[in-house]
C-alpha cells in the first residue's frame, strides 16, 4: 500500500540537504543522498535512494539488523498556487447543501457555515499563502524504514523552509515544528509493531 505526504514550501535548494543530514543526526539517524542528488525540480523527480544508519539503542529491530540500509522515496514537484485552491474550497462551499438538524444535533457543520474560509486555518494558512512549490513524498510499505525516512524528510524540510506539510493519510496539516513534534511517537508505534521477522529492510550495497 502506498502512503503520501505533501511539503508546501517556497524555498528549494541544494543548500538545504546538508542542513537536513545534520538535523537527521539530531535524531540518531546519520543519513546520505544519492551523490547525484541536488533537490532540483528538473532532474530529482523520481525515486529518491537513501542510505540509512541508526544509532544503536534507539530501536532493537535495526539493532539486529546491523547494516547500512538502502532505502527512500518516490519525489515528485509541482507548482502550488494558494488563492486557486481557496477559490475551489469556496466554491465548493457555495454549492453546499445547508445543514440539517440532525446533523446539527451531532455537531456537524459544513463549510456553508463557516463565514471566513481557509485551506486548514488561519495559522496554517498564512504559511500556505506564501508557497509555490508542493514536493510530494510517495512510498510503499514492504521496506519497513520507507515510512521513517520519508516522515523525517518532510518534517526536517518543512522546519527549515518554515513550509506546511499535509498528511492524507490522517488529514491534517502540520507546520515542520509540530511534525517533529508528532511524527517520531508515530514512527516507533509503527515500527514496534512488526516483529523483527516481519520488518523487512534491504541492505546498502551501492548507489544504483
Amino acid at each position: 500500500m502506498g502512503m503520501d505526504l505533501n511539503i508546501f514550501t517556497n524555498k528549494i535548494s541544494s543548500d538545504l540537504l546538508s542542513e537536513m543530514k545534520s538535523r537527521f543526526k539530531d535524531f540518531a539517524m546519520e543519513i546520505e543522498f544519492h551523490p547525484d542528488f541536488k533537490l532540483d525540480e528538473h532532474n530529482d523527480t523520481g525515486f529518491c535512494p537513501i542510505k540509512l544508519n541508526l544509532e544503536k539503542g534507539h530501536s532493537s529491530h535495526y539493532d539486529k539488523f546491523g547494516e547500512s540500509i538502502m532505502t527512500g522515496f518516490e519525489l515528485y514537484f509541482d507548482n502550488y498556487d494558494y488563492i486557486e485552491e481557496l477559490n475551489e474550497i469556496k466554491n465548493d462551499s457555495s454549492q453546499s447543501p445547508k445543514t440539517s438538524i440532525f446533523a446539527k444535533l451531532l455537531g456537524l457543520r459544513n463549510k456553508d457555515n463557516i463565514q471566513d474560509h481557509y485551506v486548514a486555518n488561519k495559522n496554517i494558512d498564512e504559511k500556505l499563502s506564501v508557497c509555490n512549490k508542493v514536493l510530494t513524498l510517495n512510498w510503499q510499505s514492504a521496506n519497513k524504514s520507507e515510512l521513517r525516512i520519508s516522515l523525517f524528510f518532510g518534517a526536517i524540510l518543512a522546519e527549515l523552509v518554515d513550509g506546511i506539510i499535509y498528511d492524507p493519510q490522517n488529514d491534517r496539516y502540520l507546520t515542520g515544528e509540530m511534525a517533529i513534534e508528532e511524527f517520531p511517537a508515530e514512527i516507533k508505534e509503527y515500527e514496534e509493531y512488526y516483529s523483527f521477522e516481519d520488518f523487512t529492510l534491504e541492505k546498502f550495497e551501492e548507489w544504483r
